[in-house]
């Protein structure tokens, strides 16, 4: 890397500390795709290296303290709209909370895990199933590794398509 590109990432961390966080976020999830760790045994998740913290619970109006994930239960569907109310407004992420419950909550090991999702291949899938516009997927992630559930190499062996 050289000195512009390192004074970039200094100019650029600068700007996002300044900027809405929430646009932030947003941004690099589409650059980057949605990079997501839990810990099982705590219930904690952590976004592009982030903790997702419990105050984003409270803003679901949930009762519950840690998340969980693997099923389609209501605690798994707080944690997927604690997720997409990191990086989109609360009307965005309630139109698309049941289609990410189904298609990444509900399909993540319920154990410790570190997933890469390529939201923004997924979102244009969704968008295509519904007759809208896309949005361009220009780091092409999906095609990277292999499909929008970056996680799951086997999916399509036990016929996990998504569909319902």
């Amino acid at each position: 890397m050289g000195l512009l590109d390192r004074v970039l990432d200094i100019v650029t961390v600068g700007l996002d500390k300044i900027i809405d966080d929430k646009a932030v976020n947003h941004r690099r999830v589409i650059e980057q795709g949605l990079e997501i760790k839990g810990n099982w045994q705590t219930g904690e998740i952590f976004l592009m290296g982030n903790p997702l913290t419990p105050e984003v619970l409270e803003k679901t109006g949930s009762e519950y303290e840690t998340f969980s994930w693997g099923d389609t239960s209501e605690k798994s569907r707080v944690t997927a709209l604690a997720i997409l109310l990191w990086f989109l407004d609360e009307n965005e992420a309630y139109d698309y909370l049941d289609a990410f419950l189904r298609d990444f909550v509900a399909r993540l090991p319920r154990q410790d895990f570190e997933q890469n999702f390529g939201y923004e291949f997924w979102r244009n899938d969704i968008l295509s199933k519904r007759g809208k516009k896309l949005t361009s997927d220009k780091y092409h992630q999906a095609d990277l590794h292999g499909g929008y559930y970056m996680g799951d190499d086997d999916a399509d062996e036990r016929g996990d398509d998504g569909e319902d």
